[in-house]
């Protein structure tokens, strides 16, 4: 009975550990700061060691945690297979490794930064000299109103009189046209009477030469007719 519930129990324990091992497969674990760690042949120290010392950050991908006595099996980036310790091992990468890229990036925030800073000072620059454009323009614009209102004045009796004597050009010039229109019509009437006068005397004078035609021979006709008598 006893040895029934020892190989059960063993037989949870494989299930168990089986079922951790598929849990961490696709993990990924680093060494630690320590500066060599050496990658042995099986879960102890007794076992050969494949490679004399993994360089601090080196990163490999996890097979099996807690293969035994306190060893991880593991899978190298080339593919080689075997066990670190897992004190040595960490899920991120340690600070000495980090630090170069984190030095780098505060490198590029820094001249980011330092760039941001520059086009920030070169548009308050650029602010400040559309303000002070701004505020002579608004100066010259006052003096220009102040100008432009005394002008006003100034002129103000000259355009009058101006606009006044435009009016009194025009009404000349409409009483000029009325004027030469009366004289028109009266040169046609004129014209109309010498050519009435003419036709009258052009009649009376046509009228004395027929009568004087005209007398002559009545009287011819009238002298036989008292001879015969």
């Amino acid at each position: 009975m006893k040895l029934i519930v020892k190989n059960m129990m063993f037989a949870l324990a494989v299930v168990w550990l089986s079922g951790n091992a598929a849990d961490v497969q696709a993990a990924n674990k680093y060494v630690t700061d320590i500066v060599y760690v050496p990658l042995r042949a099986g879960p102890g120290n007794q076992y050969r060691i494949l490679h004399q010392g993994l360089r601090t950050g080196t990163r490999m991908t996890v097979l099996e945690e807690n293969a035994g006595e306190g060893f991880t099996k593991v899978q190298m980036s080339d593919g080689s297979e075997g066990y670190v310790r897992t004190q040595y091992l960490m899920d991120q990468q340690p600070a000495r490794s980090r630090l170069p890229k984190e030095q780098e990036k505060n490198q590029q925030l820094t001249t980011q930064l330092q760039q941001l800073e520059a086009q920030l000072k070169q548009r308050e620059n650029e602010l400040q000299s559309v303000k002070a454009s701004l505020k002579n323009t608004s100066n010259m614009l006052d003096e220009k109103t102040t100008e432009l209102v005394s002008l006003r004045e100034a002129t103000a009796e000259p355009l009058a009189l101006d606009r006044r004597n435009k009016q009194l050009m025009e009404e000349n010039l409409r009483y000029k046209n009325r004027v030469e229109v009366v004289e028109a019509e009266n040169a046609q009437l004129v014209r109309n009477n010498s050519i009435r006068w003419y036709l009258y005397g052009g009649g009376t004078i046509l009228m004395g030469i027929l009568l004087g035609l005209f007398l002559p021979m009545v009287r011819l006709r009238r002298k036989p007719a008292s001879d015969w008598v």
